[in-house]
């Protein structure tokens, strides 16, 4: 009778009994694609949007980007932001010195000296050809990164490449192979060519000559042979190095053409290179500058030239000289404007456009003043109706809480119909993000530091009812709780025979396609916030279902500017178990901009909102050195240790209590090729000691010792699972 009844039961349990599928087992992936932080500092290698051939049947625009991860990529201007192609460069032959855009084509220069050149197809990233033109050892390491460009002719009979490399080599190179055509070189140890633009017969490459000042040095060539055709040097008061030096078109004959700007006169310069006699002429205006902008209108032979009182004044090279084009007439100074950013586009009908971006404190939003300058008539400043012109204005909500300022924007527009002009903006910012915006509405948001992540951590996200619940029972009374209680327990039942079937048959509700706003534990739990401090003084909160940005703030902010914040490590000091708002703090360095001291600081937030708990944005203070070694004190999970250069343990917060409850603590440090131990008393109030130390390289085995580097990677303390993969 036993037996006939167990095997009925094992039958009517075989009904709840099946496989489990892949498709089944909720997994959770997601990879997010970066191509890093884009590089701002040379207007070689900026952002810039990009067009596909105006020949060509298809109309393509992408935006390139050179980033600090060596990394070049195209991205897609479209909803998201998606990556079109990216290629990684080896980080052994050194960083991306230029890109430049032709036709349907993308060069790269790259590698001490510009030592390797490489074509690209712009919108697939296909691989055209690559060359090294001479041996990254030789390759002159300049900072600046000068003494390397590329240059191409505008027309379809000539399509090569010509480069100039290590400051003194310039190479042409087959368009379709890359083959060396001619190479010429100087030997002029005092000349440091830097510049190359090309006139239908020659090839200029533009460079300084060092004496008691800088000497405008201009070496002509021939475009066929490689042929020395002429050298000339024209004195001058540039002081600033090639930053001052600027090659344009004549806007009138499209003859190649030099300016410069001697900022101890703030006065502008220019020259045509369009014959066997250089003159130089001096811009005709009174006006005196304190520095020039290169717009990115090269071709079209436009910049911006400002006064130190933040005047903007457009000018245009022509045959003749030097032309103001335009002002911005609204840009007086006023103490609630921050200096200006300005970049330049062109529009597929050959419009060329400039604008201003700049910040109003009285306002809170950032304001954009796209205009344009030019068209295919004839430009003749203020005389109509030779010229087409038009300006106009917007504001864009730019969260500098978030995002920190604006360190570049390079700009798309176009004319729909006359006197009215729509622009879009690709702005990169001090914390590592890349924007995109049409007018004043955000169209997407790349957060590229998370390319350099320095610490992260994990936190587990509360169960819904147990929040709900801690929150409500804040508010009751006993005896509200206790009918609460008796009232829960009717359900036992139910939840008895549900928590049977999910344990026999795996059936689980969906973790990805949860619709739920709120941050809360899935049955797995699987779904968890992920906190990371990354090297651009940011913190973020990433939620793991999907790897959406929840949060952002940004650390370090101090009333004399901005700080150098590094992060060193993250503890979770309040779980979920613990409350609904679990917290983190964040043990990090930080150096004030000016001073060369570095001090220890924490920053205590919340895990799921990033709202601050204590210390703020500036974080507090807990030592006036360097971090040594942080930890959590035993016993006391919420408590955490930070050892400072002078070997003392500082504990965040701050208590007496805490130091008393205290027991025996250990640390190691990792010093050259060196692990030490030491030990630190029950009170900590003395220095930490030294108590044993380890060598882990010899001689024998390592000869260079002293460049030996040991690092200890610390045994987590939460379990190890495996989420299948």
């Amino acid at each position: 009778m036993r037996l006939r009844a167990g095997a009925f039961l094992w039958l009517w349990a075989l009904r709840y009994v099946s496989a489990l599928e892949e498709s089944e087992a909720g997994v959770i992936d997601w990879h997010k694609e970066l191509v890093g932080v884009p590089l701002t500092d040379s207007a070689k290698s900026l952002p810039a949007f990009i067009r596909s051939d105006p020949t060509s049947p298809t109309k393509k625009t992408g935006m390139a980007v050179a980033t600090k991860s060596n990394v070049l990529a195209v991205l897609n201007p479209g909803s998201t932001g998606k990556i079109v192609w990216r290629r990684q460069f080896d980080q052994s032959e050194g960083r991306i010195l230029q890109y430049k855009t032709h036709r349907d084509a993308l060069a790269s220069i790259s590698g001490p000296g510009g030592s390797y050149v490489r074509l690209f197809e712009s919108f697939s990233g296909n691989l055209l050809w690559e060359r090294q033109l001479h041996p990254p050892l030789l390759g002159r390491l300049l900072e600046p990164a000068n003494g390397q460009n590329v240059g191409f002719w505008h027309e379809l009979s000539d399509i090569d490449a010509y480069v100039l490399t290590n400051g003194n080599t310039v190479t042409r190179l087959e368009g379709k192979s890359g083959k060396t055509l001619w190479s010429w070189n100087t030997d002029d140890i005092s000349t440091l060519l830097s510049r190359v633009i090309l006139s239908p017969t020659s090839i200029h490459a533009i460079g300084l000559s060092k004496t008691d000042t800088y000497a405008l040095t201009i070496t002509t060539l021939d475009r066929k042979t490689g042929a020395l055709l002429s050298q000339s040097q024209i004195p001058s008061q540039i002081t600033r190095g090639m930053r001052d030096v600027f090659m344009f078109k004549t806007r009138d004959t499209n003859a190649p053409s030099v300016v410069w700007f001697e900022k101890n006169t703030g006065t502008l310069y220019s020259a045509v290179l369009d014959g066997n006699i250089i003159s130089p002429e001096q811009a005709s205006t009174k006006i005196k500058f304190a520095k020039v902008h290169d717009v990115q209108l090269e071709e079209h032979g436009l910049f911006v030239a400002e006064t130190k009182d933040d005047l903007p004044y457009v000018f245009g090279m022509y045959s003749s000289g030097l032309k103001q084009e335009w002002d911005f007439d609204d840009s007086a100074v006023s103490k609630s404007e921050t200096p200006s950013l300005f970049s330049g586009s062109v529009d597929r009908e050959g419009n060329a456009y400039i604008a201003r971006v700049f910040w109003s404190h009285s306002t809170g939003v950032r304001h954009s003043l796209p205009f344009l300058i030019h068209n295919k008539t004839r430009f003749i400043a203020g005389q109509y109706p030779y010229i087409r012109c038009s300006r106009t204005g917007a504001t864009f909500p730019f969260d500098t809480a978030e995002h920190g300022v604006i360190l570049h924007c390079a700009i798309d527009a176009f004319m729909p119909h006359s006197y009215s002009i729509q622009h879009r903006m690709l702005l990169t910012t001090s914390t590592g993000a890349v924007q995109l915006w049409q007018l004043q509405d955000l169209q997407w948001t790349r957060d590229e530091a998370l390319s350099e992540i320095k610490v992260a951590a994990l936190v587990d996200l509360p169960e819904r009812k147990i929040a709900e619940e801690i929150d409500i029972s804040e508010h009751r009374g006993f005896a509200e709780r206790l009918i609460f209680h008796i009232v829960a327990a009717q359900n036992l039942p139910q939840y008895i025979a549900q928590f049977t079937k999910r344990f026999a048959t795996g059936s689980y509700s969906s973790l990805t396609s949860t619709t739920s706003s709120s941050l809360e534990r899935d049955p797995f739990g699987f779904r968890k916030m992920l906190v990371v401090a990354t090297s651009y003084g940011t913190l973020l909160g990433i939620d793991t279902v999907q790897g959406t940005v929840v949060w952002r703030k940004i650390i370090g902010v101090s009333s004399i500017g901005p700080a150098d914040v590094t992060p060193i490590k993250m503890f979770v000091t309040k779980s979920a178990l613990e409350g609904p708002d679990p917290e983190v703090v964040l043990v990090a360095e930080k150096k004030l901009r000016g001073k060369r001291t570095k001090t220890s600081v924490v920053f205590h937030f919340e895990a799921l909102t990033g709202r601050w708990v204590a210390g703020g944005p500036s974080g507090a203070q807990v030592s006036g050195t360097e971090v040594v070694e942080a930890f959590t004190l035993p016993g006391q999970s919420n408590v955490v240790g930070v050892v400072s250069a002078d070997g003392r343990v500082n504990t965040y917060p701050s208590t007496r209590l805490t130091i008393d409850q205290a027991s025996q603590l250990f640390f190691t440090r990792a010093i050259g090729s060196e692990l030490r131990g030491y030990s630190v008393d029950s009170g900590l109030s003395t220095p930490a000691v030294e108590t044993w130390k380890k060598a882990f390289t010899t001689p024998t085995t390592f000869p260079n010792t002293i460049s030996s580097h040991l690092q200890v990677i610390h045994r987590p303390i939460s379990p190890v699972a495996s989420y299948g993969k």
